[in-house]
């Protein structure tokens, strides 16, 4: 099993606060599934995604107020390498976590981000 999750379970955004407590109870979750469940040789982990440039990510900040294009120009403060993850990578990590090339990690919580979320999630804003 591999629950999804956000950095947000670590350092939500000032706006999002129920959200980041959801994700941070999926986090809890995910770590008790697995101690439940490893003596039955089932692994339950979770990746917890930063900012993926999905379509509807695109789209949604452009109606926001961003420029056409803004995910290939990203400030660093929210991304230290100036781009956000794919959907195609995101994809690549949850294939690896579901694979038997990730055996045994059970209850893993896996951070897919550029640099350490604590302290470091302030509100999108590109003005």
């Amino acid at each position: 099993v591999l629950n999804i999750g956000s950095i947000n379970a670590l350092s939500g955004e000032p706006n999002l606060l129920a959200y980041s407590v959801a994700k941070g109870g999926l986090q809890t979750l995910t770590r008790n599934l697995a101690n439940a469940h490893g003596v039955e040789k089932v692994r339950i982990n979770q990746l917890n995604l930063s900012w993926v440039t999905t379509p509807n990510e695109i789209a949604l900040k452009i109606r926001e107020g961003l420029p056409p294009g803004w995910e290939n120009n990203v400030p660093t403060v929210y991304a230290p390498f100036g781009k956000l993850f794919t959907p195609e990578q995101v994809a690549n990590h949850a294939v690896f976590w579901l694979s038997d090339a990730s055996y045994p990690a059970n209850g893993v919580v896996f951070v897919l981000d550029q640099s350490s979320p604590y302290g470091r999630n302030p509100q999108k804003d590109f003005s």
